[in-house]
C-alpha cells in the first residue's frame, strides 16, 4: 500500500487487501509526508493550535501510562473529558484543554510525538479523498471506542459475556496499531458504521 495524489489532487491510496494492517497505513503516511513535505507554518487548519477536540485513543493512553492500569485510570480522569461522537454515536474521550493542545510547545512541536494519538498519526493537512477519509475515520473510531470500553472494564466487574462483547472491538487492549483493516471493517459493519457496498469500494485499486 502507498499513498499518492489522485487525479483530483487529493491524498488517496493505491490499494489495500485483507491483510493490510493499520501500521502499514501509518507507514505509508510517513513515506508520503517524507516525499511531500507540508510546512507547518503554512498550515491553514492548525488543528493543534485551535479549539478543535484532540481525540485520545487507548494505545496512546496506555503508552503514556507505561501500561499500568492505575496510571491509565488517573490519566483519563485527570486529563480527558468525554465528548459525543455524533458521526459514530458514542461518547469518546478528548483532551481536556482550552485552546492549544496540552502537548504542543510554543514552537509548535509535539512533546509526545512518538506516542501521539492515532488521529494525529492519520491526519494529513491537505485535501484527502473520500475513501482515505473513510478508512481514517473507521480506524480512529475503533481505537477511540476501545479506550471507552477499556475504561469500563477497568472500573467495574463485568461478566464474561459482557467482556467478550466488548472484545469484539479488535483494538481493546491492543499493544500497537497493528491490527488488520479487515478486522476493523468487520467491527465497523457490526457497529453499523460501514455497509458492504462501501466496503467493496475501499478495496478497489487505483493507479
Amino acid at each position: 500500500m502507498k499513498l499518492l495524489l489522485d487525479v483530483e489532487g487529493k491524498v488517496n491510496y493505491d490499494n489495500i487487501n485483507k491483510n493490510t494492517t493499520v501500521k502499514e497505513v501509518l507507514d505509508a503516511i510517513d513515506i508520503f509526508l517524507d516525499n511531500n513535505s507540508l510546512p507547518c507554518n503554512e498550515c491553514e487548519e492548525s488543528c493543534c493550535k485551535k479549539s478543535w477536540s484532540v481525540e485520545i485513543d487507548n494505545v496512546c493512553v496506555n503508552r503514556l501510562s507505561d501500561w499500568k492500569d492505575e496510571v491509565a485510570l488517573d490519566f483519563v480522569q485527570e486529563k480527558l473529558v468525554k465528548k459525543r461522537n455524533y458521526c459514530r454515536d458514542f461518547d469518546q474521550y478528548v483532551l481536556n484543554k482550552k485552546t492549544d493542545c496540552n502537548f504542543i510547545t510554543e514552537t509548535n512541536l509535539c512533546t509526545i510525538y512518538e506516542n501521539r494519538p492515532i488521529i494525529c498519526r492519520l491526519y494529513i493537512c491537505i485535501a484527502k479523498s473520500y475513501r482515505y477519509n473513510v478508512i481514517r475515520e473507521l480506524i480512529g473510531s475503533t481505537y477511540l471506542k476501545a479506550l471507552v470500553l477499556e475504561e469500563k472494564m477497568r472500573n467495574k466487574s463485568f461478566t464474561d459475556k459482557t467482556i467478550n462483547k466488548y472484545k469484539r472491538n479488535p483494538a481493546v487492549f491492543a499493544k500497537d496499531y497493528d491490527i488488520s483493516l479487515e478486522e476493523i471493517f468487520n467491527y465497523a459493519e457490526d457497529e453499523g458504521w460501514l455497509d458492504i457496498e462501501e466496503r467493496e469500494e475501499l478495496y478497489k485499486e487505483i493507479i
